[in-house]
Parts: C-alpha cells; sequence; structure tokens
C-alpha cells in the first residue's frame, strides 16, 4: 500500500511539468517547430522527395498550424490564421504532387510564422 501511494506521488511530480506550460509557451514551441519545418521545405529545392515523405511533413505542419492558432489570441491569432491558411494550402500542394507550390506556400507561411514567434517569445 505504502508503495503504490508514493509510486503515485513521484508520477504526480513527474507529470505536474507537462501541464505548468502556458499557452503562449506552447505557441511559441509549436511555432518554432513549425518554422524548422517550413525551412526544411523550402531549402529541399535541389532534393527529391517521395510522395509519402511529402504528406508525412505537410500532415505534420499542419498539425503544428493547428495548435499555434488554438494557443494564440488577439494579434497574434490573426497572423496564426494566416500562417494556418498557408499550410493548409501546402499541404494540398504536397498531396498532389506539385512540390514547387507547396514550396511557396510554405515560404509564404513564414514571414507569420514568425510574427507569432516573436509575440510569444519571452
Amino acid at each position: 500500500m505504502r508503495k503504490t501511494i508514493l509510486f503515485l506521488i513521484i508520477a504526480c511530480l513527474a507529470v505536474t511539468p507537462l501541464f505548468a506550460t502556458t499557452k503562449s509557451q506552447r505557441a511559441y514551441n509549436d511555432a518554432t517547430r513549425l518554422a524548422s519545418l517550413l525551412h526544411d521545405v523550402n531549402s529541399s529545392a535541389n532534393v527529391t522527395m517521395s510522395d509519402t515523405t511529402w504528406r508525412t511533413i505537410s500532415n505534420e505542419a499542419n498539425t503544428l498550424a493547428n495548435r499555434v492558432y488554438a494557443n494564440t489570441n488577439g494579434t497574434t491569432r490573426t497572423a496564426a490564421r494566416d500562417a494556418r491558411m498557408h499550410v493548409r494550402e501546402m499541404r494540398a500542394s504536397a498531396i498532389k504532387g506539385d512540390a514547387n507550390g507547396a514550396r511557396q506556400h510554405a515560404a509564404l507561411a513564414m514571414p507569420f510564422v514568425h510574427t507569432v514567434i516573436n509575440a510569444t517569445a519571452k
């Protein structure tokens, strides 16, 4: 019984930092990851990627863009909305096999992602 209680206390203490982050910190973390993915898409002009790779990258970027949008508000949310729109267009182009269109929309999303990063940085 004591071991079980001790285990539960330790488990609660280990999980606490996961819930201690603010929405702004989550938006910052997701926006920096999204910026990294978009940068990789833009810098892959000389690299041939398979359809599966494009689909995986675009799905990850779409998930991050949605999470950034969910964790922002005010003027930062406007930038997050515009970034999410371009990421969705990037995903649609990538799924169609249009690598140049995907790269173009990734480049268009970057300024909005940087706006979110700058607004949420502490």
